[in-house]
């Protein structure tokens, strides 16, 4: 039993840090996060390169959400683009962030009213699925063939299926599932290879390992 200490209601919250260190624990360098210390620490990933650290910085009322950069020699961060909710809405968290090798991000938004992927590269975006659905996860993407594949409701709000777009020139979606079932699934890092889980009213559970044609 691990016991972690939480604030009780009325009680200040905690103050969060980052820290980059050495395996051995030497070399700890503290991130800067901002003179903002009421904040939500939301995911910390490293770009491509590994040169530098992608934080989310989301504000106490979940109506705001920075990516920040970060050098993990210095602490030094820098604000890449900005979440922002309505006033009577918050910003979803998720994992649907992916750094490419060229310094570009693969990223999940709900900016245009539906949930969907975005292409952040030198501070302009481009829009890669639109449409009244919802794109539910980052599947892979194959930066050598060009492509991404995710799931999405596209077809039908009662059915989770799989499909892929073109990277470069994102066009209609390809479903890669068979129709009539709710799918979800994992690939392996050279994205060809996927393991898919499918159900349906009268199907239990089921896992079938497909290639990255479906």
């Amino acid at each position: 039993v691990y016991d972690q200490r939480y604030p009780a209601a009325g009680t200040p919250n905690v103050l969060v840090e980052l820290h980059v260190m050495r395996p051995d624990g030497s070399g700890q360098v503290k991130v800067d996060l901002g003179s903002e210390t009421d904040i939500y620490l939301a995911r910390v990933d490293w770009t491509a390169d590994g040169s530098a650290l992608l934080v989310q910085r989301e504000s106490r009322n979940q109506q705001r959400l920075d990516m920040l950069k970060v050098d993990p020699a210095t602490g030094r961060s820098t604000v890449l683009f900005t979440e922002q909710s309505g006033e009577r809405s918050w910003i979803n968290l998720h994992d649907n962030l992916r750094a490419l090798k060229d310094g570009s991000l693969i990223w999940w938004s709900e900016r245009d009213g539906h949930g969907h992927l975005y292409r952040w590269k030198d501070g302009a975006w481009t829009q890669l699925t639109r449409g009244a659905w919802e794109v539910r996860d980052l599947i892979s993407v194959d930066e050598t063939r060009g492509r991404l594949i995710f799931t999405a409701n596209k077809d039908t709000p009662i059915e989770q299926h799989l499909y892929e777009i073109d990277l470069a020139s994102p066009g209609e979606p390809r479903r890669l599932t068979e129709s009539g079932f709710w799918n979800s699934a994992e690939m392996d890092g050279s994205g060809r290879r996927m393991l898919i889980s499918r159900s349906s009213p009268d199907q239990p559970p089921q896992t079938y390992l497909a290639d990255a044609e479906g």
